[in-house]
């Protein structure tokens, strides 16, 4: 067969799979364009330095997948892959607080035995709030482990653009009142699947749980793969980070634009995935680095909904052909594979080494920018501050990381945007102590 024939074959072929009505996935949104601001340049405030480099890997080997960090005095909890909350105190001692679905028989199983994404502090007692992507948001009583489901998966959420069910509830943050606001990542498939999802246009929310009635609303729709969630000192507002939109919405809960929403911040040099506020700003863990010689697939496919929807369709069929063996035969081959279509964790290596971490104050300011080309801190989905160090997390990492910040960024992060600008291009990283060195001192 010649060549003319063999790609005219591929391209009816193509053509077929694009256009063919009645063919999976199903979106909750027609197919169309739209667009993804450029990453903004690696300069001034955000100039390359190595401030994340040489970070310490704390628990190597007993924290798989340690994607989201709490700390409250000498207790650190983490939730990690296999579906553990685990708790950390003093001489690294780990205490299981709850686990969610049946226990793992590899790193593919994740839709059966569990994946909890974000956590925060319940103000109506001792426990954690959890999402946990496959089940629900979850309240934990930290002493006893004790799991109360508060919305279930598949719970029908009314608002927003179109009613439909919660799918992949990802991001946590709890009001003084108790209400839980959080985010569903994409609308259309399972979180094992969010690649998928996010090659389909954007379903991803920003839901608000009323403790009091028991119901959630939707403040924010169409969110381009709804990540971390937080709450203003004040909560004047709350932010949710957009994965494939690379920037942060802002919702008004409060004041003349209570009920409405606009952009926080855009064209970050990354996907956002955790927010962890304080009282003078905002960390933003960006897990996928991105810049303008290196954008994201994401976003360069975001103005093709064709190219989109035939990616989408493949990579469906694909999976759900070797869901179908392993259904049949119990090959755990076919279920590696059909985890792997699909799955987040299938960018890793397309995508920079670097590491990237962001501090915002409340204005949505970028305060600070902190690095790593090393390859010891990368993939970084949580950021938090534990004194003088910061603790991070990864969605695919198996420890957790910490990095001592330099007096200069602890400044910054005590001030807020008083001191914008102090981490500038003119200043040069001594790798090995982990300071910065004005020319003025050379």
């Amino acid at each position: 067969m010649g060549f003319i024939a063999v790609t005219t074959r591929i391209l009816i072929f193509m053509i077929a799979v694009t256009v063919l009505p009645g063919l999976p996935p199903y979106p909750t949104f027609p197919s169309r364009p739209f667009s993804v601001k450029p990453a903004r340049d690696l300069e001034g405030v955000l100039a390359l330095n190595q401030l994340l480099n040489n970070a310490e890997h704390l628990l190597e080997n007993k924290l798989i997948a340690p994607e989201s960090i709490l700390v409250r005095g000498n207790a650190t909890f983490v939730s990690t892959y296999g579906g553990k909350i685990i708790e950390i105190t003093n001489n690294d001692q780990l205490r299981i607080v709850a686990k969610f679905g049946k226990p793992c028989r590899s790193s593919y199983d994740e839709r059966e035995c569990g994946r909890p994404l974000g956590m925060a502090f319940d103000t109506q007692g001792n426990n954690l709030i959890v999402a946990e992507p496959y089940s629900g948001i979850w309240q934990i009583q930290i002493k006893t482990g004790a799991k109360m489901l508060l919305v279930s998966e598949n719970t029908i959420i009314d608002g927003g653009k179109v009613s439909r069910p919660l799918k992949t509830p990802n991001g946590v943050a709890v009001d003084k009142n108790g209400d839980i606001f959080w985010s569903d990542t994409v609308s259309d498939v399972t979180f094992d699947n969010a690649l998928i999802g996010l090659l389909m246009n954007p379903s991803g929310r920003l839901l608000q749980h009323n403790r009091s009635t028991g119901k959630s609303r939707v403040l924010i729709d169409e969110v381009y793969g709804a990540n971390g969630v937080a709450l203003s000192k004040d909560e004047g507002f709350v932010l949710v980070g957009e994965l494939g939109g690379q920037q942060i919405r802002r919702y008004y809960l409060k004041g003349p634009k209570a009920g409405t929403d606009d952009i926080f911040i855009d064209g970050l040099p990354g996907a956002v995935d955790n927010l962890v506020s304080d009282e003078s700003g905002v960390w933003v863990a960006l897990a996928i680095a991105v810049d303008k010689q290196n954008p994201s697939p994401l976003a360069l496919l975001a103005p093709y909904p064709n190219v989109r929807r035939f990616c989408v369709r493949m990579m469906t069929i694909l999976d759900l052909s070797f869901e179908f063996i392993y259904e049949k035969t119990g090959s755990l081959l076919a279920l590696r594979i059909s985890n792997f279509i699909g799955n987040l964790s299938s960018l890793k290596a397309f995508i920079s080494d670097r590491g990237s971490i962001l501090r915002l104050d409340w204005e949505g300011n970028i305060v600070a920018a902190l690095f790593s080309d090393d390859g010891s801190a990368n993939l970084i989905s949580h950021a938090v501050q534990s004194g003088d160090y910061l603790l991070l997390g990864s969605p695919i990492h198996p420890w957790m990381g910490r990095v001592r910040l330099s007096q200069e960024v602890l400044q910054i992060v005590s001030t807020g945007s008083k001191n914008m600008g102090k981490l500038k291009p003119e200043v040069i990283v001594d790798t090995k102590k982990q300071k910065l060195i004005s020319k003025q001192e050379l």
